[in-house]
C-alpha cells in the first residue's frame, strides 16, 4: 500500500475497515442475487434470460447463479479479489447489455444504475483496492514476512559493502 503525505497508521486502518465494510456490503448484494437466481432453480432463470435474449441461456443461468453467488462470497472474504472483481464486472456488463439497456437510468423504470454501480464497485475492490483485511493478505502473509526479510538481509549486505570501499595499497620496504 503506498503511503501519501499526511497519511499515518490510523488513516490507513480507517481505509481498510471502510474497504473491507464495502466488499461485505457488495458482495452481501451478489450473493443475494445469485441466491435468487439459484431458489427459483435454472429453468425459471434460463427462462427470464432466454426471453431477454441472452444466448445459449441454459449455460448463462447457471453461469449467471454461480458468479453471483460465489463470486460475491469471495469478494466478502476477499479471496482472489482481483479475479472475482473482473469476472462480476463482466456479470453487470452482461447484465446492463441484456436486461437494462435502455434509455431509462433509474432501476425502478427498468435503467441499469444498479448493474453499473455494482460492477464498478466489484471492478474498483478487486483490482484497485480490496484492502489489508483479505484472506488473501492473510494467507500470503507468511511469504511476504520471508520476502521481506530476505530483502533486509541483501539490502544491508549491500550498504556494507558501499561503506567499505576496497582501497589496494602499495607497500615497499626499504632496508
Amino acid at each position: 500500500m503506498s503511503r501519501r503525505v499526511g497519511r499515518n497508521a490510523y488513516t490507513g486502518l480507517f481505509n481498510d475497515v471502510v474497504l473491507l465494510a464495502a466488499r461485505v456490503v457488495v458482495g452481501g448484494i451478489f450473493v443475494a442475487h445469485g441466491w435468487q437466481k439459484y431458489d427459483q432453480g435454472f429453468a425459471g432463470t434460463e427462462q427470464f434470460l432466454g426471453g431477454l435474449g441472452v444466448p445459449e441461456p441454459a449455460i448463462a443461468a447457471q453461469l449467471a447463479t454461480y458468479v453471483e453467488l460465489v463470486g460475491g462470497a469471495l469478494l466478502m472474504l476477499g479471496l482472489f479479489a482481483p479475479i472475482v472483481g473482473v469476472l462480476l464486472a463482466g456479470q453487470m456488463a452482461g447484465a446492463v447489455w441484456y436486461a437494462h439497456r435502455t434509455t431509462e437510468v433509474f432501476v425502478d423504470q427498468g435503467g441499469w444504475e444498479l448493474a453499473a454501480a455494482l460492477g464498478a464497485a466489484a471492478l474498483v475492490l478487486g483490482l484497485v483496492a480490496p484492502g489489508r483485511f483479505t484472506l488473501d493478505q492473510l494467507l500470503t502473509w507468511p511469504f511476504k514476512a520471508r520476502a521481506a526479510k530476505r530483502k533486509a538481509a541483501k539490502d544491508e549486505v549491500a550498504e556494507t559493502a558501499e561503506a567499505e570501499p576496497y582501497v589496494e595499497e602499495k607497500v615497499t620496504i626499504k632496508a
